[in-house]
């Protein structure tokens, strides 16, 4: 689906931008890109992306922009041929094709996205590109890197915090030039299928109350937070997980205590694609259980549906939600977030579905995009 602006003959020239992902797949930080370049002024910008895997995004993506895949995963298979033979010679192929790309396309900056895309910044730094870094992660993510990564992503010349909280992160390392861009939804992709699922799938019971959780199921996603909340909640709560299966003793523990006493409370279902909204629309009510996430897209997912939000303050979740849309306690209250949930449950007439969706439809995708327009031309005149 394109709609971004249509490039005119004669306009002034566009800054062209090269968006550096790491696999441009169904993660939140990788939609939040496709709904950034679904909507952006090309008459403006000129975006190019290079993604080190061939992901399923890259079917979604406007025709305006041009993209390059990494070698490793590239189609052509002289590609992934000639990667072996880069690495024979002692040559970093990421570098080596981030290089080859820049020259032919002498992109005017590069927009890293997410904290995972380790070898873009030092390659930007070597070459002298102006970066903007769009951050969506929070210190507990910062794991997943080396320290290194964290410094050279601090010589950024323009940060983007998807929340504020994520914005005071790199403040407090000392960036200076530092914007708030929340995270958005672009509820064009929100579509329930006609031949919905039936709640008998799972032997739902008419007095059930159905809580659904989207994202990895992960240590980080708080997959072990589950078995001590079913402990102190009431049994006609369920939970429905849709979401990525990580193969890691946390999960293990999770899983193995599940089909012990909670089989028919907690059910994981994967992960899915054109039927993940049906999916999604079988809950009541969403379930954050993270330790820590900074502005989940997965959140508003729920509340376009119209849907009660309740969870840990892991972040974002606590700018998000208001008294009318749910409620969050403290992390690790378990016995504070059972009670909140049964309280959804109880009053769960009263939550105002038309109103849930228009605070939604606040962080649209077309509103967003112009802020960020604005940051990306106060970053080229900074």
């Amino acid at each position: 689906m394109t709609t971004g602006f249509s490039k005119k003959e004669g306009a002034t020239a566009a800054k062209k931008i090269l968006f550096i992902t790491p696999f441009f797949g169904r993660t939140g930080s990788e939609m939040q890109l496709l709904y950034i370049l679904e909507n952006l002024n090309v008459q403006k910008f000129e975006p190019y992306l290079f993604t080190r895997n061939d992901g399923t995004l890259l079917n979604d993506l406007p025709v305006n922009v041009t993209s390059f895949i990494g070698y490793k995963k590239h189609k052509n298979y002289l590609m992934r041929l000639f990667r072996i033979l880069l690495y024979l010679v002692n040559i970093n192929p990421i570098e080596y094709q981030l290089r080859k790309i820049q020259k032919k396309i002498k992109a005017d900056c590069w927009y890293i996205n997410t904290i995972v895309n380790r070898d873009a910044y030092e390659i930007a730094l070597k070459l002298g590109v102006k970066i903007i870094s769009h951050v969506h992660e929070m210190p507990l993510y910062y794991d997943m890197v080396k320290g290194k990564t964290i410094e050279n992503l601090l010589k950024s010349d323009v940060c983007i915090g998807c929340s504020e909280i994520v914005c005071e992160n790199l403040r407090d390392m000392g960036h200076k030039n530092v914007h708030l861009l929340n995270s958005f939804v672009d509820d064009r992709f929100i579509s329930l299928n006609n031949n919905s699922i039936a709640r008998e799938e799972f032997n739902f019971k008419a007095n059930d109350f159905i809580w659904v959780m989207a994202g990895s199921v992960n240590a980080i996603k708080g997959v072990d937070f589950v078995i001590p909340l079913l402990k102190v909640l009431k049994t006609n709560h369920k939970i429905i997980w849709i979401g990525n299966i990580d193969d890691s003793g946390t999960t293990a523990y999770t899983k193995i205590a599940r089909e012990i006493d909670y089989n028919d409370r907690l059910f994981f279902v994967g992960r899915k694609s054109t039927d993940y909204y049906d999916y999604f629309n079988l809950g009541h009510a969403f379930l954050l259980l993270s330790r820590q996430d900074s502005f989940p897209l997965v959140m508003q997912e729920a509340a376009h549906l119209g849907k009660p939000i309740a969870g840990f303050n892991s972040g974002g979740i606590e700018e998000y939600v208001n008294e009318k849309i749910g409620i969050v306690v403290n992390q690790l209250s378990f016995t504070k977030l059972a009670k909140a949930m049964e309280q959804i449950e109880e009053n769960y007439s009263s939550y105002d579905k038309n109103y849930i969706k228009e605070y939604a439809k606040g962080f649209n995708a077309i509103e967003q995009t112009l802020k960020l327009e604005l940051i990306l031309e106060q970053g080229f005149n900074h």
